[in-house]
């Protein structure tokens, strides 16, 4: 089967979005292609004749071997030190997710309940491994800042914005700069007031009136009224295409830098975008980002996971205070506000505070 057959199958499933069925595909078909070299070369080395490249995904039924080469066989690419690593456990829920799917939806002759046994207990210890870190990678816990801190290097990027507004320019390269810095001090405000994952890469502008006018909205905006400013996210790992996350923009100073914003960039209706090839962020781009301008003004890896992790614990310490002094009404509103944050992101409340609430 090509790849658009696959697809098809993934799409059967109608409320995924299209992105979704995509990844599934390419990771299938990279699992089938990276099983085939795993069993030609363990052949030669037992010197057995090798089977050769399977038809179809009749490979799929190899189920005890299959996951072996999931779990235990490592990348087949180095890393940066030139070496062998074995998989991380999101890469191998990365690889069993479409495996489940597929056979979920052609009703193959093959159980999945292997699959299914094995991805629970992937799921279970990537919880426990986090609730044991107190909710922190080692790369998050080298890198972690207390919320003022956070703040700090939010006024240090408007700092470093100013200075290159204030230069004469000498090229193209001092105009791009101040795109970049200009980007990323929205981005982080943006952050501050909706943490979200990196969809805002995606972002564009929408009056509030054309908006109205869409019934199912297809792309990720920031919708601009007279009175009224909108986050529309439709376009994120965690929705699908029938749910569409609206919040209403209220804090000023976002506002503010959002209209300003819209009135620079008045003949384009992308947020983010490299100078240098005029094309809109990707999510990656978003991240390398996030990481080139920390690392230089706080020699730290600061990235939207984090970010987010750094403000739901600032939300989380107002909360147990407030808890503790018996001040329900702050208590209530701090909850709210997680409530809203975890909406924003697309997960449950219990999985923001097993996975996200970082605990002192």
């Amino acid at each position: 089967m090509d790849k658009e057959t696959i697809k098809a199958v993934f799409a059967q499933k109608t409320e995924r979005r299209d992105t979704t069925n995509k990844a599934y595909t390419n990771r299938l078909f990279a699992l089938k292609n990276g099983y085939e070299k795993y069993r030609q070369k363990k052949c030669q080395e037992e010197e057995n004749e090798w089977e050769g490249c399977y038809e179809n995904w009749d490979f799929l039924k190899n189920v005890d071997d299959i996951i072996h080469y999931i779990i235990n066989v490592p990348n087949q690419k180095k890393n940066k030190n030139g070496e062998y690593t074995l998989p991380t456990d999101q890469t191998k829920i990365g690889n069993l997710n479409p495996i489940i799917e597929y056979l979920h939806l052609t009703n193959e002759f093959i159980s999945k309940e292997k699959y299914q046994d094995i991805k629970k207990v992937i799921d279970d210890k990537i919880i426990k491994t986090y609730e044991k870190s107190n909710g922190l990678t080692q790369k998050q816990t080298d890198n972690i800042l207390e919320y003022n801190e956070l703040l700090d290097y939010c006024d240090k990027l408007q700092e470093e914005c100013k200075i290159y507004e204030e230069k004469d320019f000498k090229s193209h390269l001092d105009e791009w700069e101040i795109i970049n810095l200009r980007s990323m001090c929205l981005l982080m405000k943006l952050n501050l007031c909706h943490p979200s994952r990196n969809e805002y890469a995606s972002l564009k502008f929408i009056p509030l009136v054309e908006y109205k006018k869409i019934k199912q909205p297809e792309f990720n905006y920031v919708v601009l009224g007279q009175k009224r400013c909108l986050l529309s996210i439709s376009n994120s790992k965690t929705s699908d295409k029938n749910n569409v996350k609206v919040t209403e923009i209220v804090n000023k100073d976002l506002i503010k830098m959002l209209k300003e914003w819209r009135k620079i960039i008045i003949d384009d209706d992308r947020l983010f975008i490299t100078p240098k090839t005029d094309k809109q962020w990707t999510n990656d781009q978003l991240s390398q980002m996030m990481a080139k301008y920390s690392k230089r003004l706080i020699n730290k890896n600061i990235g939207s996971t984090l970010m987010y992790k750094i403000i739901i614990k600032e939300v989380g310490k107002h909360y147990n205070e407030a808890m503790d002094n018996e001040d329900f009404t702050e208590a209530i509103k701090c909850n709210k506000i997680l409530e809203t944050y975890a909406k924003t992101r697309g997960h449950s409340q219990s999985i923001q505070k097993k996975i996200y609430l970082v605990k002192d």
